[in-house]
């Protein structure tokens, strides 16, 4: 049975599970939550990275919230292959930084008030095992 997820325009995706099964490393990396949102030249991939903080230097309890633009082809759409590539070959640079101790107020920033597509409930998150 194939997977399937919603994408919308302008709206971001959790697509965590996703992520881990495509790369598991991930994990061992520390990467806790992934999101992704199709814009109107790029594709917004975001990772969050759990205790460190935005100098990258261990600190137990802080998140760095990472976003890369990934440039797409006019009209390209956002699909579960296009996520996949973008997953297999992510790597590991950002366009920008947020960090912060609290992962809901960073996950929050992404919403802005529209909403996260598949969002996870706030649950054990800060568990990195």
């Amino acid at each position: 049975m194939k997977k399937t997820m919603k994408f919308e325009f302008a709206k971001y995706t959790e697509i965590t599970d996703y992520a881990f099964e495509v790369n598991p490393n991930y994990k061992n990396e520390g990467f806790v939550r992934f999101f992704i949102c199709p814009d109107v030249t790029d594709f917004w991939f975001v990772r969050i990275l759990a205790n460190h903080n935005e100098d990258y230097a261990i600190e137990e309890g802080c998140f760095v919230l990472e976003r890369n633009n990934i440039p797409k082809a006019r009209r390209e759409e956002l699909t579960l292959d296009k996520v996949k590539k973008i997953i297999l070959e992510d790597d590991g640079c950002n366009w920008d930084i947020q960090s912060g101790y609290d992962i809901e107020n960073l996950i929050d920033m992404l919403d802005d008030g529209f909403g996260i597509l598949n969002r996870k409930e706030a649950e054990q998150q800060n568990d990195t095992n």
